[in-house]
């Protein structure tokens, strides 16, 4: 049989380790938690990173077509390029906004970004222009669209599916 202070002693190291992974566990679950949102804050600054280089890009090609006498169309590494006329780079393929090649067109040269899937649709925000969804990770959408002549390029998360 066994004695009291050995009871003691045992139930005294089941205690001790109980509370040891209780322990682990609470550090884990927190950890996990931090590194939730430090995920989803770097996710946001990709997308902005992202957006502020398509932004650029469709700025320099605006500028381009300024110094060079504001021409109804220009070639751009291969791409023919349209201008709205407010001087916005547009690829037009059948008057619909051709969203392949203007990813191609403004997204970055060296380190290229590419996109999980496209959703193109016509939309109230432009009279002759589609806009054009790309989902760049799970949940994680870029918009770009035309209103006003003018180019928009925003993010946005989403949880379901757009269509």
């Amino acid at each position: 049989m066994m004695s009291l202070a050995g009871f003691n002693l045992k139930f005294s190291r089941h205690i001790q380790q109980f509370l040891f992974v209780a322990v682990i566990f609470i550090i884990i679950s927190s950890l996990f938690v931090q590194w939730q949102k430090i995920n989803e804050k770097a996710v946001q600054a990709q997308q902005q990173v992202l957006i502020n280089t398509l932004t650029k890009s469709a700025s320099s090609l605006r500028q381009k077509w300024e110094l060079n006498n504001k021409p109804e169309r220009m070639t751009v590494n291969g791409i023919n390029v349209s201008y709205t006329r407010y001087g916005w780079p547009i690829v037009l393929d059948n008057n619909h906004v051709n969203c392949e090649k203007t990813w191609e067109l403004l997204s970055p040269k060296m380190n290229p970004v590419s996109y999980a899937d496209l959703h193109e649709k016509k939309e109230m925000r432009s009279a002759y222009y589609n806009s054009c969804y790309f989902r760049i990770s799970d949940g994680n959408w870029l918009a770009l669209f035309y209103e006003n002549e003018t180019i928009h390029i925003d993010s946005f998360l989403t949880r379901a599916e757009l269509w």
